[in-house]
C-alpha cells in the first residue's frame, strides 16, 4: 500500500526529467533578474557617460590651454547679451542694443588680433523675399531692413581667398524669453571662437565669414538676407548653429547633402563626438516641429553644411526660464572645443578649393557613447547591409547543421522547428506592439497622455513593459505546451534568438532597399549577434557555454541602444507639449519605446522560458506595469511643473476690424484668444481659469470670415482652428503703434487686369491674406517674381499669406497685386479679400488691465506667451 523510500526517490526523478527532458538544461529564475539588472547597471553607466562633459575652462586657464575654447569669456559675453531681456525681432533690444554689443565685441576682438590676419567687419541692412512651399500652408517671407553683423577673416599681406567657410547662427530671441539658449549660447560660443581664431599665428588657406544673424526666429529672414550679400559667392561650406535646449552636448544632426567628406573633417577634428544619421533623417521628415537655417543655406543658397543643436531635455526651450542660469561653463566647453578644432580643419581643407568634385552621396553617420565616430558614406552603407545579411542568412541555416547533428536529428527536423519559433516570435512581437499602442490610444481617451512628460521613467512601464511581457509570454507558452523530446530545451531557445537575427535581417534588408540610412541601428545588432554565432558554431553550441559568449556579444549592442534611448527620449519628450494638439503624444513615445526594449531585449527574452519558474519573472514585470498604471494617474503623473517643464500657452488680446466695399466698418470686436499647443491645451485651465468659463470654441466663425479672421501668428496656425479657443474682452487692446493701411488706388493693366496699390506702416510683424474671389485669379504681385501656389482654400477660394517682418528699417511699406477677371466685369463687382495682421510681440508691457489679470490667473506651471494683436479685414 506504501512505496519504499527508494520507489519515492525515483518518482521525484522521472518527475524532475519530464520536467526538463535533459538535466542541466534549465536556469534559475535568479538569471531573469540578473540579465535585468545587467541591461539596467549598463544603462546607467552609459548615463554617466552621456552626461559627463569636460570641465569649462575659465581664464586662468587660458595661459597654459593656449589656442583653447575658454567656455567663462562665452558666458560673460551671455551674461551682457541677455541682460535687457528678450531680443525680438525689430525691437529695439535686438535691432540696437544687441547689434551694439555684437559689433562692439568683435571690433575688441580684431583690434587685439595677430597680424597675420586681416579683418572685415559690416553690419548688413537688408530687403528681400523668399518662398517656403510648405505642403498645406505655403508662405511667402517679404523683410525690411533685416540686420546681420558680419565679420571676415582672411590672410593678411596676399590676395584675398576664392573660398570661405561660413559660421551662422543667430542673435534674436522669440517673444517673453531672453533666449540664453535659442540662440544665445551658439552667439557667444561663434565670438570666443572668433576670438581664438585671431590669436591664431597662422594664417589659414580659406577665408572664414562669421554670419550673426539677426532674424531667424520669424522665418529664417536673417540667414536669406546673407545669402543676397556679395560674400555669399565665395562661401562653400558652411556650419549653423542652432539650440533646442538648454545645456548638455550639442548634436550634430544634419550633414551634406551629398557632400559626405564633410562628415570626414568631422570625425577626424571633433574631439567629443555627438551626432546621427537617425536624427537627421527623422528632422527631415518633419517629426520635429521647428527649422533651422541649415534650409535657406542648403536648399535656397545651394551650399553644404553641417548644422548643430543643443537639444537635450529643451523643456525651457522658448519659454521665460531660457535664461543664463541655465546654461553650464561645460556645455559652452564641449560646443566650443567640437566647432572650434572643426574650424580650424575645415579653413585648411583642399576639398572647398573645387568641392563640387567632392558631391557624392549621403553619409551614414553616428558616434559610439560620444567617444569616436562611426562614418561611411550612403553607398557603402548599402554595401555593409548586404554583406551582414547576407552572413547572417548563411549563418542561421549553418547552424542548423549542428543543431542537427548534435541532437541527432534530421536537418529539415530543426529548420521547421525553426519556422515554428520564427512565427511565434512574429506574433509575439506584433502582440507587444499592439498592446503597447492600445496603451497609448486607452491612456490618451482616459485623459491620462503624457504622464511621462516629466517623470520619463514612466515609460519603461508604461510601455516597455506591456512589451516585454509579450515577447517573453509567447517563447515561454511554446516552450511550456509544445512538448518535444528529440531537440534539447538550449536548442530551442536558441533557434529563437536565430529567429530573432531572422526578423532583424529582414528588417534590415527591407530598410536598405528603401535607402533608409538609420538602417545601420539593425547593422549593429546583426554584426553582433553574426559573430557570437561564429563563436558558437565553432564551439557547437555547448551547452551552457553559449549563453556566456552571446550574453558577452549584447553588451557592447546595449551599451549603443542605451545612448540611443537617451537621446532619442531627450529629445523628443519635450516637443510634445509643442506639437499637435489634436494627435495623440501616446504614438510617438510609444513607437520610440518599442523600438527601444526591441533592440535591447530581445536576444535576452526568449532566455526566460529555460527558467525554472519563469513565471515569477513575468509576474515580477506585470507588477511594475500596473505600478507605473497607478502611479500615472496620481500627481507624480500630473505632466507639468512650474519652472522646469512648463505647458505653453499662446494667448493673444486681439482687435478685429472688418470692412464693407466702401470703406465703412461692417464689424469690429475684441477676444482673447487661446492657441493650442498640446493635447491638455485648454483642458488643464478650463476649472482654474475662472475667465475660460466664457471660452468657447471658434465654431463657424472659420466659415463666416476668411482664416476665422484670426490674426494668426503664422497661417499653420489656421491648421488648429478646430481645437482654439476664445472669449470675448471687455477692453480693447492698446498698441503702441496703430496699423496705418492706405489704398492708393487701382488701374486697368488690361481689359481683364486690374491692379491695387496699397501702403502700410506699424508694428515690425506684420502678415498679409490675399485671397481672390471666384473665379477671379492672383496674376500677379509685388512681393516675388512669380505668384507661389495657394495655401489651405477658404470657402473655395485660394488664399495666398505674406509674412511681412521689418528691423531698423520701418519706413512705409508699398506693395500692388494684379488681379485676374473677366473683361466684362462690372465695376462694382468684387475681385478679392485683403486681411492686414499686425502682432506686437515684444510689447507685453502694453496689457491691458483685464488683459493681464487673465494672464495672472494661469496655474504656476503655465508659460503664457501674451501680447497684443490686430486685424483689418477689406474687399476690393
Amino acid at each position: 500500500m506504501f512505496k519504499s523510500y527508494r520507489d519515492k526517490l525515483r518518482l521525484k526523478e522521472d518527475s524532475s526529467g519530464e520536467r526538463d527532458i535533459n538535466y542541466g538544461q534549465t536556469i534559475s529564475v535568479v538569471w531573469g533578474f540578473l540579465l535585468t539588472a545587467f541591461i539596467v547597471g549598463i544603462y546607467f553607466l552609459v548615463y554617466l557617460n552621456w552626461i559627463s562633459l569636460p570641465t569649462g575652462l575659465t581664464t586662468s586657464d587660458e595661459a597654459s590651454n593656449p589656442g583653447r575654447f575658454i567656455s567663462q569669456v562665452a558666458k560673460e559675453n551671455l551674461a551682457t547679451l541677455t541682460s535687457n531681456g528678450p531680443r525680438v525681432g525689430g525691437s529695439p533690444n535686438n535691432e540696437v542694443f544687441t547689434v551694439e554689443f555684437l559689433h562692439r565685441t568683435v571690433n575688441d576682438i580684431v583690434a587685439n588680433a595677430n597680424p597675420v590676419h586681416r579683418f572685415e567687419v559690416q553690419i548688413q541692412q537688408q530687403d528681400g523675399s523668399a518662398f517656403f512651399d510648405y505642403v498645406t500652408y505655403p508662405m511667402t517671407s517679404v523683410y525690411q531692413g533685416v540686420q546681420n553683423v558680419l565679420v571676415k577673416i582672411t590672410p593678411a599681406g596676399v590676395p584675398e581667398p576664392e573660398n570661405y567657410l561660413m559660421l551662422s547662427s543667430h542673435f534674436d530671441s522669440v517673444p517673453q524669453s531672453p533666449g540664453a539658449g535659442d540662440d544665445g549660447t551658439m552667439t557667444v560660443v561663434m565670438l570666443e571662437i572668433l576670438r581664438q581664431l585671431t590669436k591664431d599665428d597662422t594664417a589659414y588657406q580659406h577665408g572664414i565669414v562669421f554670419v550673426f544673424n539677426g532674424f531667424e526666429e520669424n522665418g529664417l529672414q536673417g540667414a536669406h538676407a546673407f545669402i543676397l550679400h556679395p560674400w555669399w559667392d565665395r562661401v562653400r561650406a558652411f556650419i549653423n548653429m542652432d539650440v533646442a535646449a538648454n545645456g548638455g552636448r550639442e548634436i550634430m544632426f544634419q550633414a551634406g547633402p551629398k557632400f559626405s567628406f564633410l562628415m570626414e573633417y568631422y570625425r577626424d577634428y571633433v574631439p567629443h563626438p555627438f551626432c546621427t544619421a537617425v536624427a537627421e533623417e527623422l528632422f527631415q521628415a518633419d517629426l520635429v516641429p521647428s527649422e533651422t537655417d541649415f534650409f535657406i543655406y542648403t536648399k535656397m543658397g545651394g551650399r553644404p553644411g553641417m548644422d548643430f543643436a543643443h537639444a537635450t531635455w529643451g523643456y525651457l526651450y522658448h519659454t521665460a526660464y531660457d535664461a543664463l542660469d541655465t546654461i553650464p561653463l561645460e556645455t559652452l566647453q564641449h560646443t566650443g572645443d567640437n566647432v572650434l578644432s572643426l574650424v580650424r580643419g575645415l579653413a585648411n581643407a583642399p576639398e572647398l578649393t573645387d568641392i563640387d568634385n567632392y558631391e557624392g552621396t549621403k553619409a551614414v553617420f553616428f558616434d559610439f557613447l560620444n567617444w569616436f565616430l562611426i562614418y561611411y558614406p550612403d553607398w557603402a552603407g548599402i554595401v555593409i547591409n548586404s554583406l551582414m545579411a547576407a552572413l547572417g542568412l548563411g549563418l542561421i541555416f549553418g547552424s542548423f547543421a549542428i543543431m542537427a547533428s548534435n541532437a541527432g536529428v534530421s536537418y529539415g527536423r530543426v529548420v521547421g522547428q525553426f519556422f515554428i519559433n520564427l512565427s511565434v516570435q512574429l506574433l509575439s512581437i506584433a502582440l507587444g506592439a499592439g498592446f503597447s499602442i492600445l496603451m497609448a490610444v486607452i491612456l490618451n481617451a482616459a485623459g491620462g497622455s503624457m504622464s511621462w512628460f516629466t517623470e520619463s521613467w514612466l515609460i519603461s512601464g508604461l510601455y516597455m513593459c506591456p512589451f516585454l511581457m509579450c515577447t517573453v509570454l509567447g517563447p515561454l507558452l511554446l516552450i511550456r505546451f509544445y512538448k518535444i523530446d528529440d531537440i534539447q530545451l538550449q536548442t530551442r531557445i536558441n533557434l529563437f534568438l536565430l529567429a530573432q537575427q531572422m526578423i532583424f535581417i529582414v528588417i534590415l534588408i527591407v530598410m536598405t532597399a528603401m535607402t533608409i540610412r538609420s538602417a545601420y541601428i539593425f547593422v549593429i545588432v546583426v554584426v553582433f549577434f553574426n559573430a557570437t554565432t561564429i563563436v558558437n558554431m565553432i564551439i557547437r553550441f555547448r551547452n551552457f557555454h553559449w549563453i556566456y559568449i552571446h550574453i558577452i556579444g549584447q553588451l557592447l549592442p546595449i551599451a549603443y541602444y542605451s545612448s540611443f534611448s537617451l537621446t532619442t527620449f531627450s529629445t523628443f519628450i519635450p516637443m510634445q507639449n509643442r506639437g499637435n494638439p489634436e494627435s495623440n503624444p501616446e504614438f510617438l513615445i510609444a513607437l520610440f519605446a518599442i523600438i527601444v526594449i526591441l533592440m535591447m531585449s530581445s536576444f535576452l527574452t526568449p532566455m526566460v522560458a529555460m527558467m525554472r519558474k519563469p513565471f515569477i519573472f513575468f509576474g515580477v514585470v506585470a507588477i511594475f506595469w500596473i505600478a507605473t498604471i497607478i502611479v500615472s494617474v496620481t500627481s507624480v503623473g500630473f505632466p507639468y511643473r512650474a519652472e522646469t517643464s512648463p505647458q505653453r500657452y499662446y494667448v493673444f488680446h486681439i482687435e478685429r476690424n472688418f470692412h464693407h466695399p466702401n470703406g465703412t466698418m461692417r464689424h469690429s470686436d475684441t477676444h482673447f484668444y487661446i492657441h493650442p499647443q498640446d493635447v491638455h491645451t485648454p483642458g488643464y485651465i478650463m476649472d482654474v481659469v475662472p475667465e475660460m468659463r466664457r471660452a468657447t470654441q471658434l465654431g463657424d466663425e472659420c466659415e463666416r470670415e476668411l482664416y476665422c479672421g484670426i490674426p494668426f501668428y503664422q497661417s499653420y496656425f489656421h491648421g488648429r482652428r478646430n481645437s482654439a479657443w476664445w472669449l470675448p474682452a471687455d477692453t480693447n487692446p492698446t498698441f503702441p503703434t496703430p496699423v496705418k493701411f492706405e489704398f492708393l488706388g487701382k488701374t486697368s493693366a488690361s481689359p481683364n487686369v486690374t491692379r491695387y496699390d496699397f501702403s502700410v506702416e506699424g508694428t515690425d510683424h506684420m502678415s498679409f491674406y490675399v485671397s481672390p474671389i471666384q473665379p477671379n485669379k492672383l496674376r500677379e504681385w509685388s512681393f516675388s517674381e512669380e505668384v507661389p501656389r495657394s495655401g489651405y482654400p477658404w470657402n473655395g477660394q485660394e488664399v495666398h499669406f505674406v509674412n511681412y517682418v521689418h528691423g531698423i528699417d520701418d519706413s512705409p511699406h508699398r506693395f500692388w497685386v494684379l488681379i485676374e477677371h473677366a473683361a466684362d466685369k462690372p465695376v462694382d463687382e468684387l475681385t478679392f479679400h485683403l486681411n492686414i495682421v499686425a502682432q506686437y510681440m515684444h510689447h507685453e508691457e502694453y496689457r491691458t488691465t483685464e488683459f493681464q489679470r487673465f494672464v495672472d490667473n494661469f496655474p504656476d506651471y503655465a508659460h503664457v506667451v501674451a501680447y497684443p494683436s490686430y486685424l483689418e479685414s477689406w474687399l476690393f
